[in-house]
């Protein structure tokens, strides 16, 4: 009995199917969670794509709010109800104040007008993390001066 004991005890046969069992679903996890990563920064790039379609079809006419968003939502290529598009003009001085669309800089420079086009879209992530909320909310801005 005490040989059949130490023959077993010296056994190495499955050793490396046992490694892998305690090992696969932290690999498998940690793809799943590379995976559900990789997928939220490409929703963040559509997004940023979206805003910047939706400032360049503003710099024609920035007043034009309907055509900006349906550029967003079309360059986006998401769900038009899964996306809320603000528009937002603004105006500026040369030297950084801001001053009302419409009115006069104090050292009388020409007066920019600046579009802004924000997108936001609540993302569902694959599996809940701990730490991060789900669904997400993404978000891009871009800024572009009209005039």
């Amino acid at each position: 009995m005490a040989a059949l004991l130490h023959r077993w005890r010296r056994c190495d046969r499955g050793v490396s199917a046992v490694e892998f069992a305690l090992v696969a679903p932290i690999l498998l996890l940690m793809l799943v969670g590379l995976t559900d990563f990789g997928l939220a920064v490409n929703e963040k790039m559509r997004l940023v794509n979206a805003v910047r379609a939706g400032v360049q079809a503003g710099y024609g006419n920035s007043t034009d709010v309907a055509a900006i968003t349906q550029a967003v939502k079309d360059a986006s290529g998401l769900d038009a109800a899964a996306i809320a598009v603000s528009v937002a003009t603004s105006c500026g001085c040369a030297d950084g104040s801001s001053v009302v669309c419409g009115g006069i800089c104090a050292d009388a420079s020409s007066l920019r007008t600046y579009v802004t086009v924000t997108v936001t879209e609540s993302y569902a992530l694959l599996i809940s993390y701990p730490g991060f909320a789900s669904p997400m909310t993404l978000s891009a801005t871009a800024t572009l001066r009209v005039n």
